[in-house]
């Protein structure tokens, strides 16, 4: 897997070990939020209504992404683009003091030996600590980076032309990111709900 390759698979579906969220997806491609929110902790009643709410979420999500996977390849210049946009990221993380280069042959290497059969069960504690530990940092140099006047420009401006794109390619866009802001706004009543019922 090249670096470019690398990068995208590590800003899609690497944050998703034990606690860890990828809150900066949005920041790669800055349209569905992917911080695969959790239905509201375990109670007794109310527990089937926020599973419901979350699968209709995640459906949601889902669609939109394959909407989203779609539009980018049918836009070389929205992926040149996006390149540009995870190379300036790169380079941020790397003037803050991080090595995400290294960070992300580390984080793939750890996945390629945790998805693995070989892989003995009595390391893959050890393997995840450390892939949950490398991730965090690169998530912490990430989200610093955000922070970057000349990043959120690039990343508002890549949303903007991957959401007019996305629109473009299929209709139900705007209809389907309204119903999944909804839907993430019923999962915060029902956790804002369960936290006052305790």
């Amino acid at each position: 897997m090249n670096r470019s390759n690398q990068a995208r698979s590590l800003f899609t579906r690497c944050f998703t070990a034990g606690s860890l969220r990828l809150l900066c997806a949005v920041a790669a491609l800055g349209i569905v939020a992917s911080s695969q929110a959790e239905p509201p902790a375990a109670q007794d009643n109310p527990m089937q209504a926020a599973k419901q709410v979350h699968g209709e979420y995640v459906e949601l999500q889902n669609r939109l992404s394959l909407i989203q996977e779609k539009t980018m390849e049918a836009h070389p210049e929205l992926q040149q683009q996006q390149q540009a946009f995870l190379d300036l990221m790169m380079a941020k993380m790397a003037s803050g003091g991080a090595s995400p280069k290294d960070d992300l042959a580390t984080i793939e290497k750890l996945e390629r030996k945790l998805r693995s059969e070989a892989t003995p069960e009595s390391e893959r504690q050890t393997l995840m600590s450390e892939y949950q530990e490398k991730a965090m940092a690169f998530r912490t140099a990430q989200v610093e980076a955000l922070k970057d006047p000349e990043v959120q420009k690039a990343q508002g401006a890549l949303r903007d032309a991957t959401l007019t794109a996305m629109k473009q390619q299929d209709p139900q866009t705007e209809q389907l990111m309204e119903q999944l802001q909804q839907k993430q706004d019923e999962m915060k009543q029902m956790l804002e709900a369960a936290g006052q019922g305790q």
